[in-house]
């Protein structure tokens, strides 16, 4: 299988819009990512630490 980078002229230039779209695809997976992170593994951390009770200290 040949590496489709190597066929790619170096003197053309990309348009800007395919950058706008690539850059803003990027970011909206970033978005993703970290809504899942923090209502997947941080929220539930947090009401776990919240509900947990400690025993009394024995005098």
């Amino acid at each position: 299988m040949e590496n489709p980078f190597k066929t790619i002229i170096a003197d053309n230039k990309l348009p800007d819009t395919l950058k706008d779209k690539v850059l803003n695809n990027v970011a909206v997976i970033k978005l993703i990512l970290d809504i899942a992170d923090l209502t997947l593994i941080k929220y539930p951390s947090t009401i776990e630490d919240l509900y947990k009770t400690t025993k009394p200290k024995k005098k």
